[in-house]
This record gives structure tokens, C-alpha cells and sequence, in this order.
């Protein structure tokens, strides 16, 4: 269950265990503050949001049913009533939701039924009985850019928004997942879990003595450090399991497992691994690593940080597994 390597003096642990105690205390009276301070959304912004995270099949229903009953309204009323404003709106969102060929195909519809029900006028007072050929060409091209700048417009957008959103789930320096995706995350596979009859195995690695690698040898040392183990437990785990990257030298992992032996098989082949990257590069250093199984992936994860503190307390360098049925800590 548990495997040492080292025999450190037991005051230091401890101290390592304060300090870090601190540090997370600290880092999270920061993020409590920022929550604070960030800006609220505007209605239009949560709209957006909103939209952005439906169904498509939903959405398909009720923006084509809109459609319909716009361009419904539109005929009904005839030419003396405009709705320019309202054909922007939809297109936007259909944009918005489905990408630019889907607002390409619409805004060509739109194109075609406006002209059809309101002729070739300037589309801001009652249509001309009569509207020259090119005055009728011109404001059809016209319309014509008009739309194809709106899709390309919103289109762009929504692909910086998309950027935005996965840059906000992602560590710029590891590429793992932060602590918002892991949590997200872990959900779903809380989901895969109970519909495969499965387990969820929970861990977390901290490195130890991370501060004396930058100390010793300089923040880029400790990036490549970080580096180093986000790929070993990439390459240790299945490319649909959860990692990330959940504080400054602490990493998480969250997976399915069929029963608590394969659970800790598991867990100790991650921290082998791990430790077998660590060793290769050229700066000394380890990790201890504490782990846990469950069917409820915060409390698994709970236990894995504590039976984690518990390695590191013992020895560094070590791991720590904890069964689904074992007694507290």
C-alpha cells in the first residue's frame, strides 16, 4: 500500500506541511478576492453565454420557429412597416449558434423573402411601385454585404469567445487542466462511473522541496520541473481521464477503476512513473503522492489530498493509497 524512498528529518516535513497549509490558505483568500472584484455581466453577456452552452437541437427548434413567425409578420404587414433590425437580431443568433454557414444559408433566405414581399426599395419607408434596375441591384448587393459582414463578424467573435472560454480551463504553462475544468471534470466522470459500475480513484502529487529547485537554480528550472510532470502523468494515464494542474507545484488526477485493487495498482504505477520522468531530467527533485477511491469525486479527492500530507509527513518521495472501505484517517 505504501512505498518509501527517502528518510528525511521529521521537523522539516512538517515545516514543508506548514508552510504549504499557508500558501494554500493564502492562495485562496487571493481567488475569493478576485471573484469579488470581477466585473458583473451584462444581460446581453449571459444571453450570449446562454446560447453559446444550449443543445443544438433544442436551439434549431425554436430559432427556425422564430424565423418563421418573423418572416410570417413581415408579409402580413407588408412593405410599410420595416424589420431590418429584427432580421439582424435573428441572424446574429443563428450565427452565434450554429457558425457562419448556417448564417450564410439563413441570411441568403432572409435576403430572398424581404425582397420578395418588400421589392428592391431603400427598406426604411413604403417600397416604390417601380425601382430602376440598377437602383434594385445595388440595394440587393447592398443587403447582400451587409449580411455576409454580420456573419463574418459575429462569426469571428464567437471563435475568439470559444478561444477565450478554452484558455480559461487550460494551464498556460503544463497544457493540463486547472482546478475550474478538473471540477468540471470530475462530474462527468462521476456520470461515466455510475453508469459503467465503476469506481472513481482520486489522487493528488505535490513535489517535494519545490522551493529549493527555484531557489537553488532559478524560476525556468522549476517551470521545467512542472513541465516534466504534467507529461509523465499525461502519458501515465488514458487520454480521457481528468488531470490538471491544481495549484503551484500540485497535481491532480481523477479516473474510473473497476475495484480498489486496480486502484491502487494504479495509483502507484502513476507515481513511479512520474518519479521515473523526475529522476531523468537534470534537477533533483521528487514527489510524494497520496490517492483514494470512491463513488463521490470531492470527497475522494478530499481523502487523496490528506492521505497525500500523510505521505509527505512520513517520508518524501512516497505514495499513499487509501481503499473506498478503509477507516479515516
Amino acid at each position: 500500500m505504501t512505498r518509501y524512498q527517502d528518510n528525511p528529518d521529521q521537523e522539516t516535513l512538517s515545516n514543508d506541511c506548514l508552510r504549504k497549509a499557508r500558501r494554500n490558505r493564502v492562495r485562496l483568500k487571493h481567488l475569493t478576492l478576485a471573484r469579488r472584484r470581477s466585473p458583473q455581466r451584462t444581460p446581453l453577456e449571459m444571453m450570449l453565454r446562454r446560447l453559446a452552452s444550449s443543445s443544438v437541437r433544442p436551439a434549431i427548434g425554436w430559432i427556425a420557429a422564430m424565423w418563421i413567425v418573423l418572416v410570417a409578420l413581415d408579409g402580413i404587414t407588408g412593405p410599410h412597416y420595416s424589420f431590418n433590425s429584427l432580421y439582424l437580431v435573428l441572424l446574429c443568433m443563428t450565427t452565434w449558434c450554429f457558425g457562419r454557414i448556417a448564417g450564410l444559408a439563413s441570411g441568403t433566405l432572409a435576403i430572398a423573402a424581404t425582397l420578395y414581399l418588400n421589392g428592391f426599395g431603400d427598406g426604411l419607408s413604403a417600397q416604390d411601385s417601380f425601382v430602376p434596375a440598377f437602383a434594385a441591384a445595388w440595394n440587393a448587393s447592398m443587403r447582400g454585404v451587409g449580411v455576409v459582414f454580420i456573419i463574418l463578424l459575429v462569426g469571428a467573435f464567437r471563435r475568439t469567445f470559444d478561444q477565450e472560454q478554452a484558455n480559461a480551463l487550460v494551464d498556460p504553462l503544463t497544457g493540463l487542466g486547472n482546478r475550474r475544468s478538473f471540477e468540471r471534470d470530475c462530474k462527468r466522470q462521476e456520470l461515466a462511473a455510475q453508469r459503467d459500475r465503476l469506481i472513481l480513484l482520486c489522487g493528488v502529487i505535490d513535489l517535494d522541496d519545490f522551493k529549493a529547485v527555484n531557489d537553488q537554480h532559478g524560476h525556468a528550472a522549476g517551470d521545467d520541473v512542472l513541465r516534466v510532470v504534467a507529461q509523465a502523468l499525461s502519458t501515465a494515464v488514458r487520454p480521457y481521464d481528468v488531470t490538471a494542474r491544481i495549484g503551484g507545484d500540485e497535481f491532480a488526477f481523477c479516473l474510473t477503476v473497476p475495484d480498489d485493487a486496480a486502484g491502487q495498482q494504479k495509483a502507484g504505477r502513476i507515481h513511479e512513473m512520474v518519479m521515473a520522468a523526475m529522476e531523468a531530467s537534470e534537477w533533483a527533485a521528487t514527489c510524494s503522492l497520496g490517492a483514494a477511491t470512491g463513488i463521490d469525486a470531492k470527497q475522494a479527492l478530499r481523502v487523496a489530498d490528506r492521505v497525500m500530507y500523510g505521505a509527505k509527513s512520513s517520508r518524501k518521495s512516497s505514495w499513499l493509497f487509501q481503499y473506498q472501505s478503509s477507516p479515516n484517517l
